[in-house]
């Protein structure tokens, strides 16, 4: 079973260093704030959202409990911002809330993330809670998550910007994904009585993630919860919307959603299966409103060699099409090249066929990982390649990640196949995939997986965006 079915390029970014600006930092934060903006997996999180504030605080997965008592006596709280003027504000209004009495001894500033990595990645650090910009120089707030996750940061983080709901909530998720205590998010400056709210919320280090087994796995499915993300998938040359990737997830105790590589251990093949078919089915019925977002936008959606070979695939899914009201044109099934084999069955490739003819796109998700040779991929009737794109592919720390890329690119030129490409994270990667002839691009660069009901909010937000083609300079 292939490890990384329904991760998409919503897994945990390697990189995520260029994260663009979708608004200049000099540009006041629009104050008509995003519907659901103070909420969490559609749950309230905060009363604080009204005119002029706009703040998040997450559901956390852990009791206070949790905490040593000489861990809660000795928690700094670090801000890490180059602005000269808030930073000293921040300072003053939380030393005003009586940090002692809170947990806290004091707090510390810094003006560059380079001292503030150096300071974390010592094991003695008593930093419990930090405050963190996004748009710095150097080194900006996105990249400074990561590492914060490579050093292993397990105090709380809150992110703080001027760059706009949209952004902060991307970033938020950016952070979760890394694995970080994302705390809370909010546009400067912050109100007192946000901050008190705020703190009285934290409650110190992350607590270990539960895990999801098979008995949960088959109460999730049993009782359809899964919930599904949608990935925005670009062209290239427009860079505007061209459809969307349906990314799986698994609700878990305590909250949190588990990524493919947490739960597909766990899984057998038929519970694959039906997990595609439920994405199928929620795909479906929300692929109307998706399309009133964003006119002929197709998604896309990764099912198993094993559900696409069962003999009456092809009727199943054009009876859900109809019944939907899409046409066939609006999905595109893909499958993992390692899934397919160096052969497919008779059956597979006839519902492949049947499939085509109705107008389902078809797509290989990871080309390059099954060694199929041109010969057979010229026999299948695949019209789009999905290659991941490499770490360092577009700079010059890897020449190998950058010729694999480009072979693969090359081969699928060759045959005639659109090419999209995964996992891009930084304008480098972006002007990469230009240059060698993909036509859409998804990764962290463009958004992670997002709910439904915040596509609409994603697509304001993407139109006020420079070109990544800009950011990646000449």
């Amino acid at each position: 079973m292939p490890a990384a079915h329904h991760g998409g390029a919503d897994a945990i970014p390697s990189s995520a260093r260029d994260y663009p600006r979708s608004r200049p930092r000099d540009r006041l934060p629009c104050r008509r704030e995003l519907p659901g903006a103070a909420m969490l997996d559609g749950r309230p999180c905060c009363p604080y959202h009204r005119p002029g504030v706009m703040v998040m605080l997450a559901e956390l997965l852990h009791p206070a409990s949790n905490l040593t008592a000489s861990r809660t006596a000795s928690m700094k709280i670090l801000i890490v911002d180059d602005d000269p003027f808030l930073p000293r504000l921040l300072d003053i209004q939380l030393r005003n809330l009586r940090l002692k009495d809170r947990g806290f001894t004091g707090v510390t500033s810094l003006d560059r993330v380079r001292p503030a990595i150096e300071l974390l990645a010592n094991a003695d650090h008593d930093v419990g809670l930090l405050f963190c910009d996004l748009v710095m120089p150097e080194i900006d707030g996105i990249e400074f998550l990561r590492h914060l996750s490579d050093i292993g940061f397990r105090g709380g983080v809150v992110l703080l910007s001027g760059a706009g709901a949209a952004t902060l909530k991307t970033a938020f998720a950016v952070g979760k994904a890394y694995g970080l205590n994302m705390v809370a998010y909010a546009e400067k400056p912050v109100p007192p009585d946000v901050l008190t709210h705020l703190l009285q919320a934290y409650r110190g280090d992350a607590a270990p993630s539960p895990m999801i087994d098979a008995d949960d796995i088959r109460r999730v499915l049993a009782m359809h919860q899964a919930r599904i993300l949608y990935q925005p998938i670009i062209d290239v040359a427009s860079d505007r919307p061209a459809g969307f990737e349906a990314l799986a997830r698994l609700p878990v105790p305590g909250g949190r959603l588990a990524l493919p590589n947490e739960f597909l251990p766990a899984m057998r093949a038929d519970g694959l299966a039906q997990l595609d078919w439920q994405v199928l089915l929620h795909v479906a019925s929300d692929l109307p409103a998706i399309r009133g977002l964003v006119g002929e936008a197709f998604v896309s959606v990764n099912v198993s060699a094993a559900l696409a070979g069962t003999t009456d695939f092809p009727e199943r899914l054009s009876e859900l099409l109809v019944t939907a009201g899409v046409p066939a044109a609006a999905l595109r099934i893909e499958i993992q090249e390692a899934d397919l084999g160096p052969s497919p069955n008779a059956t597979l490739l006839a519902n492949l066929a049947r499939l085509a003819m109705q107008g389902v796109g078809l797509a290989i998700d990871r080309f390059g990982s099954g060694g199929r040779d041109s010969a057979a991929l010229g026999s299948t009737p695949f019209d789009e390649v999905k290659i991941r794109i490499g770490a360092h592919t577009g700079t010059s720390d890897s020449v190998a990640e950058q010729e694999g890329f480009n072979a693969m690119a090359t081969r699928a030129t060759n045959q005639r196949l659109r090419c999209t490409a995964v996992a891009v994270e930084s304008p480098e990667q972006w002007q990469a995939c230009t240059q060698r002839g993909c036509s859409r691009a998804q990764g962290f660069l463009i958004s992670p997986g997002l709910p439904i009901a915040e596509l609409g909010h994603w697509l304001a937000d993407w139109a006020q965006r420079p070109s990544p083609a800009t950011a990646a300079g000449p």
